[in-house]
């Protein structure tokens, strides 16, 4: 009857949700992949007649890519002859994956819109045993025919930020216990994940829900030596020796202005002081560029470095993929989406200053970070600030205190390395899921177990 009613309100509301994905389409948000996004999936895609284990892993954009990338490489050592399909929602996503993830999985494509012809189709071609979804992507058409389908399905690295969970538990508990009744098993971040689960799953079997942690831990992020970090610095063409101010994944002009003026303060106390702004969208570093200029700063595009020869104090990176690194040349960094407005309740990869030992800064609003903000700032290495002219002070008081610097890079590389692991246990779960389920259903599918 859920269901029914789902659809009959999608049908009622088609003209708005026509209009919506007609705005998504222009604006260039779900362009890429359009085809796809419809049900039209490439021939690779198409189960056949394979006997082979099939599982789908969801994601959505380049965050929730990054945590799945450690999960799907020990998924593929686990399953050598499994088949591991890889979808996302967002063109970040899909260009992280296709850096990142596609040596561990046989196919790459962008996720279904959740109409229910749509994701009848896509259910019908894929034909996976297992679909895994990756921190908070519910989609009730697309979960109700995999279960429909008789596929098994699971949350990894899952979590609810506390603004969903209040939209939740005021839209009306049934639909969730309903959509929620299809996964079944929840891995969560936290306890306090779990919980929420438990809640707005009242009524189901607690023994779904687990919690084990972040898989985000386990991202290869190579610490550089020494030598690396020099080059590094060379290519970036920074100042000998000068001290690096990294602001990645800066979501507005907003935001910007605040590390702007951040920096601006902390020029007059350490005017060798190098800035390093990583917009987290690319096509708005031309807007980035203006406000630097209009606040008195010189910077230069990553993309254009080569076209100078003098030193450069004022960078922006405008490529993907080198933020990880870039923080190893960081003295210390801030973490965007952090201060309002925000995306998707805020908060960015905290994670990646930390692996290099560097203290890292964010603003007030973390709440896809939560786990991992509770983590940092209990270990000292980690700094939750207001605004710009707090965010000056803090950092001008950890210049002012090198021992305390050095103390932060030994309790950050040790933090990371505690939370280590975390990948292989989601691997673990999701691989005796597959199990029980090809087992439970071989004696009618004929499915072959080789590789599990």
């Amino acid at each position: 009857m859920i269901y029914f009613l789902y659809n009959f309100l999608l049908l009622l509301l088609s003209p708005l949700v026509a209009l919506y994905l007609v705005q998504r389409y222009f604006s260039g948000k779900s362009r890429p992949g359009w085809s796809e996004r419809w049900g039209n999936l490439p021939q690779n895609l198409h189960s056949g007649k394979s006997t082979r284990p099939r599982v789908w892993v969801h994601a959505v954009s380049a965050g929730e890519v990054v945590a799945a990338v450690p999960i799907l490489r020990e998924l593929r050592a686990r399953l050598p002859h499994a088949e591991i399909v890889f979808s996302v929602l967002t063109p970040a996503g899909h260009e992280m994956a296709e850096q990142q993830a596609t040596p561990f999985v046989d196919a790459l494509f962008y996720a279904p819109f959740d109409l229910f012809w749509v994701t009848r189709r896509v259910v019908r071609l894929i034909q996976p045993q297992l679909y895994v979804s990756l921190e908070s992507e519910l989609w009730p058409n697309l979960l109700h025919d995999l279960k429909r389908a008789g596929t098994a399905t699971i949350m990894v690295n899952g979590r609810i930020s506390e603004k969903n969970y209040r939209r939740a538990s005021k839209a009306g508990g049934f639909f969730f216990r309903w959509m929620l009744s299809h996964m079944d098993r929840f891995l969560m971040q936290s306890e306090t994940d779990a919980e929420r689960i438990r809640v707005l799953g009242k009524g189901t079997d607690g023994r779904r829900v687990s919690v084990l942690g972040n898989s985000k831990f386990d991202q290869e992020i190579v610490r550089l030596s020494p030598e690396q970090i020099g080059e590094l610095r060379r290519s970036l063409k920074l100042p000998a020796d000068s001290p690096v101010f990294v602001a990645g994944s800066t979501r507005s002009p907003e935001e910007e202005a605040e590390v702007l003026a951040a920096y601006v303060t902390l020029r007059q106390s350490i005017p060798e002081l190098c800035l390093i702004v990583a917009p987290r969208q690319i096509p708005r570093a031309e807007e980035l560029e203006t406000a630097m200029r209009a606040a008195g700063l010189s910077p230069v595009r990553r993309s254009q470095i080569e076209n100078t020869d003098a030193p450069v104090s004022h960078l922006i990176l405008d490529t993907m993929g080198e933020l990880a690194n870039v923080y190893a040349a960081a003295t210390v960094a801030f973490v965007g989406n952090s201060f309002a407005p925000v995306v998707k309740g805020g908060g960015q990869n905290l994670l990646q200053p930390l692996a290099h030992g560097k203290p890292v800064f964010f603003g007030t609003h973390i709440a896809t970070i939560r786990s991992e903000v509770a983590l940092a700032t209990d270990a000292g290495v980690g700094f939750q600030v207001e605004n710009g002219s707090e965010l000056a002070a803090q950092i001008l008081a950890l210049f002012q205190n090198p021992q305390k610097l050095q103390e932060i890079e030994q309790c950050a590389l040790a933090l990371i390395a505690a939370n280590k692991g975390v990948s292989a246990r989601y691997a673990d779960q999701i691989v005796a899921l597959l199990n029980r389920h090809n087992a439970a259903h071989s004696h009618t599918t004929g499915l072959s177990h080789e590789g599990c």
